[in-house]
């Protein structure tokens, strides 16, 4: 496992490389300058090239790579032009709102599609007919429409949730689960519908093995032939279907970020680009896609485990 564990991470770290200098290019490319977002439309020609030259950004393109490349190493991802913060202080404060929605959606994702997949593929022809109903359903409900209906409903209407804002879990545990229930319902349920399908077809394919009706004909109990059996040997396409429904969730909050007004990374990062704070957008880059990577890596690592024959691939 270890070995398997070094292997990963050997090509996390070029892909990482990779993709901070393909998104230092691309930001670099945006049209504006760092002197014009600081000094405003209303700040002379004169000015705002006095301070790109004060704070280096006239110098090559390639200097201001390798000046900014050993800063991230160092862990100086550089100063935000909007706030004279680190940029790395502001993520730190929103990546917890944007996990706390994320997490609890993968989690929602989880447990009920995984629950809907197995119904659907161990019951009848009615109900399987009812769970992609319902699937099907969940998939082409847009997340801001349903994140507004939720809102209308159990917020406005039952008043069983707040509307808006996010509330710190070291402040309060059950104020912080009432803050992120409505967005992660929102974030999740078309991952809800995608993983249920992916246990369905899975599952499908697993029980209609000869090793399963050898266990069936020895009488094996049917909660045994299903989940120590059956679920295992068909998880591995659900955990990889898991990893890509995360990452995809992790974009997905953007959108519901604004509707239940969350200061996550989904705002920063909308704040950032309208602002061409280039130092924070290029930190709010290098954060996710170490996230994504974090997130293959353990998917990767849980399939080895699961699959003992892709340790030696």
């Amino acid at each position: 496992m270890l070995s398997t564990i070094s292997k990963r991470l050997l090509t996390v770290i070029p892909m990482l490389w990779a993709i901070a200098t393909m998104a230092f290019l691309l930001v670099n490319l945006m049209p504006g300058s760092p002197g014009r977002t600081i000094l405003g439309e209303s700040a002379t020609p004169e000015a705002v090239e006095a301070l790109n030259e004060q704070m280096g950004y006239n110098r090559p393109l390639v200097v201001q790579y390798w000046s900014w490349l050993t800063g991230v190493l160092t862990g100086d991802f550089g100063t935000s032009l909007q706030t004279g913060r680190p940029a790395i202080t502001d993520v730190n404060s929103r990546l917890p709102i944007t996990l706390s929605v994320v997490i609890g959606a993968v989690i929602l994702t989880v447990v009920i599609g995984v629950t809907f997949g197995v119904l659907s593929a161990m019951s009848s022809r009615r109900v399987d007919r009812g769970t992609q109903a319902v699937s099907s359903l969940m998939m082409s409900v847009p997340s801001f429409w349903l994140g507004a209906l939720l809102v209308l409903v159990f917020s406005v209407k039952l008043g069983m949730f707040p509307s808006v804002g996010y509330v710190p879990v070291e402040q309060s545990f059950s104020g912080w689960l009432s803050s992120i229930t409505l967005p992660a319902i929102s974030v999740g349920a078309v991952g809800v519908a995608a993983i249920s399908r992916q246990t369905r077809g899975a599952m499908l394919d697993v029980l209609g093995n000869d090793y399963i009706r050898t266990l069936r004909a020895t009488g094996i109990p049917h909660r045994s032939l299903v989940f120590r059996h059956a679920l295992r040997n068909a998880s591995i396409p659900i955990v990889t279907s898991v990893g890509f429904q995360f990452i995809g969730l992790l974009g997905g909050t953007v959108i519901v970020e604004q509707v239940f007004a969350l200061n996550g990374l989904g705002a920063l990062t909308l704040q950032a680009v309208n602002a061409k704070d280039l130092p924070m957008i290029l930190t709010v880059v290098i954060c996710t896609t170490t996230i994504v990577l974090a997130v293959n890596l353990l998917v990767d690592i849980a399939n080895s485990w699961l699959n003992p024959k892709m340790r030696r691939s």
